[in-house]
């Protein structure tokens, strides 16, 4: 005989319960995981002293956020968003910087600044001289007029005039200033030779092979007949940080740090670059290895 088909409430009732109970555990693991794991979670690895850490950084000057060095390629390469200073030097390779915190491998307000970050962290560290490369020397800092007076004819033996010229002194000859760059004829008398300088009046030149200056004037008989050409440096405050002269290596021999178109004056800076400076370092902590 043919079993009838009737509702089996017992069983829907059963399959429903069952959901429900899916559903319930569902939701509690949900809290569990979402709420009272995170909570309870470990806290991150955060550096400190004696760890071997690596961060990326950008350093910069305080003053007027020039670029000196960095460890990204991609902020080398960007001088438009990251203008860069004049001791800034291209590295043959870019990688982040191998730190281990406490060493001393670092200058202290970097060392400093870096503790207490975790994997992931950014944070700006402002470092004053004192932690950083120390006070600048003043006796290596020099001001200098923007308009300068330079001698139309200089004397000096022959000794000092081979040392400055590079080649011996011989009466009538041309020889090229080392310095401004301008025409200059010899006159020899003895062993005290007469160099008569012969820029024309607005006539650029390149002192220190650094940056423009215009021949403003020049009075022949001025200063007892020694002679005067006034010479004005093209330099302005938007140049600071941004010119100066480095060695045939590639060292900074020195800085323009200063452009006061008020005073008239400009500064040489002859300390290494970051002496004396407030620098900003833009660090981003990548790795922690602690080891002990």
């Amino acid at each position: 005989m043919a079993r009838s088909l009737r509702r089996d409430d017992r069983g829907v009732s059963t399959l429903w319960s069952f959901i429900g109970v899916v559903v319930l555990v569902a939701a509690i693991l949900g809290v569990y995981y979402g709420y009272v794991v995170p909570k309870f979670a470990p806290p991150p690895l955060r550096a400190q002293s004696g760890d071997r850490v690596q961060v990326d950084y950008i350093g910069t000057f305080a003053e007027n956020g020039l670029v000196f060095d960095t460890s990204l390629q991609a902020i080398a390469k960007d001088n438009a968003s990251y203008p860069k200073a004049f001791m800034f030097a291209w590295h043959g390779e870019y990688s982040p910087l191998p730190v281990t915190i406490g060493s001393g491998g670092v200058v202290p307000g970097f060392d400093i600044g870096i503790q207490g970050l975790a994997i992931g962290d950014s944070k700006r560290i402002v470092v004053p001289p004192a932690l950083g490369y120390g006070p600048a020397d003043p006796a290596k800092i020099f001001v200098k007029p923007l308009f300068e007076t330079v001698p139309v004819r200089l004397t000096m033996d022959t000794s000092s005039f081979v040392a400055t010229y590079q080649t011996a002194a011989v009466s009538g000859t041309n020889v090229t200033d080392p310095f401004w760059g301008w025409p200059a004829t010899v006159s020899v008398a003895g062993t005290i030779v007469t160099v008569t300088n012969s820029p024309i009046p607005g006539q650029l030149v390149r002192p220190h092979g650094a940056w423009d200056a215009q021949v403003v004037s020049i009075d022949d008989a001025a200063n007892a007949g020694e002679g005067a050409i006034l010479v004005h440096h093209l330099l302005t405050p938007a140049m600071v940080d941004r010119v100066g002269q480095k060695n045939a290596g590639g060292t900074v021999v020195f800085v323009v740090t200063s452009v006061d178109t008020d005073a008239g004056t400009y500064t040489l800076n002859y300390n290494t670059p970051t002496k004396g400076r407030t620098l900003v370092f833009q660090v981003t902590m990548l790795s922690i290895s602690r080891l002990y």
